[in-house]
């Protein structure tokens, strides 16, 4: 699945994150012009259908809801770039963060503390 969002697309689930509730094309359009983007109710619908293709947004008649929380979406997205770009080696992914230059004892010792959960 690809989680990578538009920044239309972001600012359409930063409103959804944030009312927590169900809304209608009307609801999002109040809210978008709160921000100062007018978008045609057809916009919203196109950037809400191509939402739900990505799993995102899910609809219920004429609302619309998040898929998944913000902390769920964000470790979906942390998960599909381990995998796209370092195979899912969370070694190599490491590596590439520190730049390949040795990390010091407190982060050695944090790192470990938290791989020992996964044993």
């Amino acid at each position: 699945m690809n989680y990578s969002l538009s920044d239309s697309e972001q600012l359409i689930m930063d409103i959804l994150w944030k009312n927590k509730h169900w809304m209608t094309i009307a609801e999002l359009g109040t809210e978008l012009e709160k921000k100062g983007v007018f978008w045609k109710r057809q916009t919203i619908n196109t950037f809400l259908s191509r939402l739900i293709k990505k799993d995102m947004v899910v609809q219920n008649s004429r609302k619309y809801i998040y898929a998944h929380t913000k902390d769920e979406y964000e470790t979906l997205r942390a998960q599909e770039y381990l995998t796209n770009e370092y195979g899912g080696s969370l070694r190599k992914f490491i590596a590439a963060l520190s730049g390949q230059a040795e990390i010091d004892d407190e982060d050695t010792a944090a790192l470990l503390r938290y791989l020992e959960k996964f044993k």
